[in-house]
């Protein structure tokens, strides 16, 4: 699946003080001197992203972006053209500070939920980088974060448990051939599950009904419907 054309709401004003105040908290701009701080933020436009609209492709200048609201991915193309999800975030996650390093990116930034981000300035904050030893210390640190995670993630793939490997499955399954704003449908039978996650059916079957008993996915015809992604138990919080 290509990275389609992304389709984004802007709104010319600052974000929600305290949704922004509440982001900042969890994210490396905590870390930041708050003079710093303020002039990264000073520079925020707010971005209203539908499910499965892209916040950046592959090539692209750079972009930094503070989820305040709602839930995003970052992952790669295969040269098949599959895309495989490295990281799933929450708010708090700040989005391609990896770019202050590098002036484009190899991965994508894509919406799981309707999400809310505030983009900042990448100029602003690769000046910043360069000039304030503090800021470089917070950028180093994230990175160094960014990257346990990704050896976290090789992890589960490689060796995690049942369920992890399903629900990963199924969010990858419902990225593929949908447009943006449509509901998370992943077009898979229990049968397909069973067969790429290398595990009996009837265990497949097990795992499924835990999620539907929880509320976080509703059986279709020759699909599944994710009601709540979030709430997948495996979903790792952080920023990428």
């Amino acid at each position: 699946m290509s990275c389609e054309t992304t389709t984004i709401s802007r709104k010319r004003e600052p974000a929600s003080p305290a949704a922004v105040d509440a982001a900042v908290a969890k994210s490396v701009l905590a870390n930041v001197p708050a003079e710093a701080r303020q002039a990264i933020l000073a520079t925020g436009v707010e971005l209203r992203l539908a499910s499965k609209d892209y916040f950046a492709h592959p090539g692209d200048a750079p972009r930094i972006g503070l989820v305040v609201k709602g839930m995003s991915r970052l992952g790669r193309q295969t040269q098949d053209g599959r895309e495989i999800t490295v990281f799933w975030d929450r708010p708090g996650a700040l989005l391609g500070l990896g770019t202050t390093a590098r002036w484009s990116s190899a991965s994508f930034i894509q919406a799981v939920t309707d999400t809310t981000i505030l983009e900042l300035s990448s100029s602003v904050f690769h000046h910043l980088a360069r000039t304030d030893a503090r800021v470089a210390w917070a950028v180093m640190e994230h990175l160094a974060m960014l990257m346990r995670r990704a050896i976290d993630e090789v992890e589960v793939y490689a060796h995690g448990d049942l369920r992890t490997r399903i629900e990963r499955r199924l969010l990858e399954a419902a990225f593929r051939h949908q447009a943006p704003g449509r509901l998370l449908i992943a077009e898979v039978t229990q049968d397909d599950l069973a067969q790429a996650v290398g595990a009996a059916r009837q265990s497949v079957a097990r795992v499924m009904r835990e999620l539907r008993n929880e509320g976080s996915i509703r059986p279709m015809y020759r699909g599944v419907l994710i009601l709540r992604p979030e709430a997948l138990s495996s979903l790792q919080t952080g920023a990428a």
